[in-house]
């Protein structure tokens, strides 16, 4: 298992020189060895159109291969199997254009079954609709069609809605036409008039069928003209085209193969300058894989090829100056991090040398998930659903391994929390009796709840909440600082890592300011003076913030690391940052001010941990009632509908606001994002590249 990387890397540019004859074999060794990242030109010229055309061309095709692939899958086709041979030539585009032709060729046929299946069995199109109309007529035996094309005399099946027919027939009658048969019950709301009439009026009786909403019975084009032949052909496809589709299905995944494989050489292509004897291909290479590429190129002959590797352009370059386009970074993640990765990348992706929070993602995420939904009945829901639901049955290991993590953590929590499907002493008084009254994480409610079941009215039931609301309300906002804190000094390793000394300043400045709120919450909140942590925190945060003079070594340590912090954070970017001198001081303000409000809303905005772990435990206790005043079966049906009406709805709305935690309040702290993904061209498996 590889290890995870705590620093993304970067990657350096290399450019590829070769003949030209020798294009198509260096982008055939590229595509197999998968370890150029490839760099696409701004070029402009017929090539560089014909390159942008292609690829519209191939995206489009894909799309198609796609919704024929979904077609070809509810028909119940199996897979391909087998090599895949993409044949490219040594043309300019290397015979992409010709492989373009040849499966849009292909695919028109296939397309052609699934349109005829669709409109078949959509009850919505005009050709389902009609086909249902006359499915109703299928005991008819003559072609309905050379009746109404006679010379002489014509005549049409009409359906005419059952409260027209009288109008119908009466019109009719006003214009000398004939109804010679009227027949009931063939179809629902619907009565059936077959109208004969001479040639010259033709108009008058389309006239009287329509001011009665009469519809004459036609068979769809295509189709036999004799409608019990025509429903026998539709069934008949009905059961052949889905075999058909089944049949097709293979090669609509090998033409799928094929295309993904061409947008692949197509990437390292548009990364290509031709001229009249070279070509040179651009793009970046990661570090240990240079000895890969100059292997892979090794075969075309010393004098064939050549190598040009360039230097990133110094550190501070990857800091991102302004209007400069960074290199490619990668970074690794062990498969059990896989989850918090892909969460990272939903806040875009870091830098060259910047701090991955890959790994401080999968302790505190889970953390401050559990403390927002702290059961451990609904926790071990969660870690089963995780297990079943994705990890075995769907295949969605990421998201399997994600949800059992935060149902263990819930588990712990609510251990510590005493709930167990809820507050409820009947179902939870289990975990009461391991605590021996209220346990650490207890919620404000947690003694109504005994006295609940108990029946009791007790004394101090009030005191008791709200020292456990106290209590809360310290665990969140000592917790919010604290990560606050650790995401501050983060920023200081990113500035040092990129080499950029506004950014590590700047940085320092925060860690200062979230250090001295961390110092006064941690340490104040077991030193101060009151009964609470709560209580003894706030006297040093009074201490430290509001007395003229602090009269405590904590809170004049606390005071000094807010006044340096903000005072570097002001001074920053006048010292190193770019612009006139009127911009930098304005821009040291405003980073100073920014940082002020950041340590009063961020931190504080930690307190929806306790307002989540509040509303669940109230919502619970809502349906301790319900289960209490029901009764045992009215009451034990309301408790179990609760218990699954708050797992669904907690465990989203938890999700969501841990991840609104880290996303804005930690990684707005030291995150720089804007980084570009390393992806280098690799050919799909299963396909063998040939140079014709």
């Amino acid at each position: 298992m590889a290890a995870s990387t705590l620093i993304a890397q970067p990657t350096s540019p290399v450019s590829v020189i070769v003949a030209r004859e020798a294009l198509a074999d260096t982008l055939k060794l590229l595509a197999e060895c998968g370890c150029l990242h490839p760099e696409p030109l701004e070029a402009e010229g017929a090539l560089s159109q014909t390159l942008r055309h292609l690829r519209s061309e191939l995206e489009s095709l894909a799309q198609r291969l796609l919704e024929l692939l979904r077609a070809a899958e509810e028909a119940g086709a199996g897979a391909a199997e087998g090599e895949q041979v993409l044949k490219i030539s040594r043309e300019a585009d290397i015979g992409l254009s010709r492989l373009l032709g040849e499966i849009d060729r292909a695919v028109r046929d296939v397309e052609s079954l699934v349109e005829r299946l669709s409109q078949l069995r959509n009850p919505e199109s005009e050709l389902a609709e009609m086909l249902a109309a006359l499915e109703a007529y299928s005991f008819i035996n003559i072609d309905i069609e050379a009746l109404k094309r006679n010379s002489y005399i014509r005549a049409k099946v009409y359906r005419v809605p059952r409260g027209s027919v009288a109008g119908f027939i009466a019109d009719l009658e006003a214009i000398g036409a004939i109804a010679g048969l009227h027949a009931t019950g063939i179809e629902e709301g619907m009565e059936t008039v077959v109208v004969a009439y001479p040639t010259w009026l033709e108009a008058e009786v389309g006239k009287a069928a329509l001011r009665s909403r009469a519809v004459p019975l036609e068979v769809p084009e295509g189709l036999p003209r004799i409608p019990a032949e025509a429903i026998s052909r539709v069934r008949r496809e009905l059961e052949e085209l889905p075999l058909a589709l089944r049949r097709h299905a293979p090669r609509i995944r090998e033409a799928l193969v094929k295309v993904e494989a061409a947008k692949r050489l197509l990437s390292l292509l548009e990364a290509t300058r031709i001229t009249r004897l070279l070509a040179v291909i651009n793009g970046y290479i990661a570090p240990g894989r240079e000895g890969d590429l100059e292997e892979a190129l090794a075969s075309l002959g010393g004098g064939y090829t050549a190598l040009v590797y360039e230097e990133t352009g110094g550190s501070r370059g990857h800091g991102g100056e302004a209007g400069e386009k960074l290199p490619p970074s990668y970074f690794r993640v062990s498969e059990k991090l896989a989850p918090f990765a892909s969460l990272l990348e939903m806040a875009g992706y870091p830098r060259p040398r910047e701090f991955v929070p890959a790994v401080l993602m999968a302790f505190t995420l889970p953390l401050v998930y559990g403390l927002m939904f702290p059961d451990m009945g609904h926790g071990l829901v969660l870690l089963l659903a995780g297990y079943y639901l994705f990890y075995r049955k769907m295949g969605d290991r990421n998201n399997g391994r994600l949800l059992m993590l935060f149902g263990a953590v819930a588990m712990a929590t609510g251990f510590l929390a005493g709930e167990f499907f809820g507050p409820l002493p009947a179902v939870a008084g289990w975990l009461n009796a391991i605590w021996h009254g209220h346990p650490p994480l207890a919620s404000p409610l947690h003694p109504f709840a005994e006295e609940l079941a108990a029946g009791t009215a007790g004394e101090n039931l009030a005191g008791e909440a709200t020292l456990l609301i106290y209590n809360a309300i310290y665990l969140s906002v000592a917790l919010g600082a604290l990560l606050m804190a650790l995401s501050s000094w983060v920023s200081v390793a990113n500035g040092v890592l990129i080499g950029d000394k506004e950014i590590t300043a700047v940085g320092l400045g925060k860690a200062l300011v979230f250090t001295g709120i961390a110092v006064v919450f941690l340490v104040g909140g077991a030193v101060g003076h009151g009964a609470t942590p709560l209580e003894r925190a706030g006297s040093v945060l009074y201490d430290a913030g509001l007395a003229l003079v602090p009269k405590t070594s904590l809170g004049m340590a606390a005071r000094l690391m807010v006044t340096i912090g903000l005072l570097l954070a002001l001074a920053a970017p006048a010292l190193f940052g770019h612009g006139s001198a009127g911009e930098r001081v304005m821009n040291g303000i405003v980073e100073a001010f920014d940082i002020l409000l950041m340590a009063i809303g961020n931190t504080a905005s930690f307190m929806r941990i306790m307002g989540l772990m509040l509303a669940h435990s109230g919502l619970m206790f809502g349906f301790a009632i319900l289960a209490v005043v029901g009764g045992p079966v009215l009451g034990g049906i309301a408790y179990i509908f609760g218990n699954i009406l708050v797992i669904g709805l907690e465990a989203l709305v938890a999700y969501a606001h841990s991840l609104r935690l880290h996303f804005y309040e930690m990684f707005s702290k030291f995150y720089l994002d804007g980084g570009r993904p390393y992806t280098p061209v690799k050919l799909p498996e299963n396909v063998r590249l040939v140079v014709e």
